[in-house]
């Protein structure tokens, strides 16, 4: 067992929690998946519910979100002060730049061009994206990662941001965008590189450069209710 999976254990599952830190592709993406990750992942469903209305929220999220309410942020992001600095490197404490509740709710053939590709969340050096999941079933998929084939890019960085975009251009033009599906395996820009699944109570964590997107199986129900529906908790953190 590696240092930091032993540490995950050490510092988790002591605590009731299961850790598994994974690394994937060729530049070794790190993901940090933390099971039963809350005592009482309930609670925060309950304020999903009866909270702020959940909305659109820009072009990019398949979906509706509402603003998880600041007094949850202790609760819901502070076990990871002892993983950032092991994990990613914190050498500081850890700012929140944003935090939502989130359902997809979009439909395939709905999907804007850029939801139909993976994704990175910043370019900001240190920028940190937590995914709790708090949906319930077997058929609520997961979050994917990518390589982009033409570069070979796994993570996309601002020296490699102009690289990235002119090869992706020129692939979109090459091949086209699929009008039927969520992205999957089957991408002829991208390849997947590992998918962690969606279950509930389980928290993932990865550096906000990496391509990702999340992974939506054909059957699934694009259920508007946060009691029933695809329900997650996304957080931006980076170095103060």
């Amino acid at each position: 067992m590696g240092d930091l999976q032993q540490f995950l254990v050490e510092v988790f599952e002591t605590h009731g929690r299961s850790a598994q830190v994974y690394h994937f592709g060729q530049e070794s993406i790190k993901v940090v998946v933390l099971d039963d990750y809350l005592p009482d992942p309930e609670a925060i469903i309950d304020m999903a519910v009866n909270g702020p209305s959940f909305a659109p929220n820009g072009p990019y999220y398949p979906g509706i979100r509402a603003p998880v309410p600041p007094s949850s942020f202790q609760t819901l992001l502070g076990p990871l002060a002892e993983v950032l600095p092991r994990c990613f490197d914190y050498s500081g404490r850890a700012g929140l730049r944003e935090c939502n509740f989130s359902l997809v709710t979009t439909p395939s053939d709905q999907l804007q061009p850029i939801q139909r590709l993976p994704h990175f969340d910043s370019l900001e050096y240190g920028r940190v994206a937590a995914l709790l999941y708090l949906c319930q079933g077997n058929s609520q998929g997961g979050t994917a990662f990518f390589r982009q084939r033409s570069t070979g890019f796994e993570s996309v960085d601002v020296g490699r941001f102009s690289t990235f975009e002119a090869a992706l251009n020129a692939d979109v033009a090459s091949h086209g965008l699929s009008s039927a599906t969520y992205i999957d395996e089957t991408s002829p820009i991208y390849e997947m590189i590992g998918r962690v699944e969606a279950r509930f109570n389980r928290m993932i964590v990865y550096l906000s450069s990496s391509l990702h997107c999340a992974s939506i199986p054909k059957d699934f129900a694009f259920d508007p209710n946060p009691t029933t529906g695809r329900l997650t908790v996304n957080a931006f953190l980076g170095m103060d």
